[in-house]
């Protein structure tokens, strides 16, 4: 029997196909949860009206790269601790790479996003303090990829 690194090829794929279907879940629970995130925040973004259908694409659109941060914040994790299951169970270890990770993601696109005009924030958007982000999009990259990750592993 061919075995590399231990495994058959048979096993490889298998656990290979079953990474893919685990990450094609995650991302589709990242932009479903964002989604709703992204709506419900719409208020605190200038020029933003539920109204207008191109909010929601908007919001849409913006779902999906969400669905990508989402990834990279899981990769990261793999990266970290060399298994899939790194963020089911939230402990000690776990908690610094999501909560130091999303951190960083969020304040450098709304850093970006703001100084390139993207999107504007409306007067009742809470800032974080010190480095002037929204409250509301920093908070969705702290607590949506545990959520998202807890809901793909079922």
């Amino acid at each position: 029997m061919n075995r590399v690194g231990g495994k058959s090829p048979e096993e490889g794929s298998s656990e290979l196909g079953a990474g893919l279907k685990f990450l094609g879940r995650l991302f589709l629970w990242a932009v479903a949860t964002n989604y709703l995130w992204e709506m419900l925040q719409m208020p605190l973004f200038a020029e933003m009206e539920f109204s207008d259908p191109k909010s929601w694409l908007i919001c849409f659109r913006a779902s999906l790269g969400d669905g990508v941060i989402v990834l990279t914040i899981w990769v990261i994790g793999f990266a970290v601790f060399r298994k899939t299951a790194w963020a089911e169970n939230l402990d000690a270890r776990s908690i610094p790479i999501l909560l130091l990770s999303g951190s960083l993601i969020a304040i450098g696109i709304e850093w970006l996003a703001l100084e390139a005009g993207r999107w504007r924030y409306s007067e009742i958007m809470p800032l974080v303090p010190l480095v002037n982000v929204g409250l509301i999009p920093f908070l969705q990259l702290l607590i949506l990829p545990w959520i998202s990750i807890r809901l793909a592993s079922r």
